[in-house]
């Protein structure tokens, strides 16, 4: 069963990774954030027309390791639940 863990190190450098990414664009999702909780319509648009490829690319691999993160804590949730005996039968 432990050969199907996923590496807790390759995890942790995958949340330090996000965690460097989101702060390279904070600004940019900062602003972008704000102008959803206004409600206004156009300065929603306004704020995303300002956020360029670099922005887009660099949330969008973000959230590709974020998913791999939700994956590996996933993977690792299961044989706590077999070990413990709250798995399905």
């Amino acid at each position: 069963m432990k050969n199907n863990l996923p590496d807790l190190e390759d995890t942790n450098y995958k949340i330090i990774q996000v965690n460097a990414l989101l702060s390279y664009v904070s600004n940019d999702l900062v602003d972008l954030s704000n102008a959803v909780e206004s409600g206004n319509k156009d300065d929603v648009t306004i704020q995303a027309s300002y956020m360029d490829d670099r922005t887009f690319f660099t949330c969008r691999t973000a959230l590709d390791l974020i998913e791999e993160i939700q994956k590996d804590v996933e993977a690792c949730i299961i044989p706590i639940d077999e070990v413990s005996g709250r798995a399905d039968n």
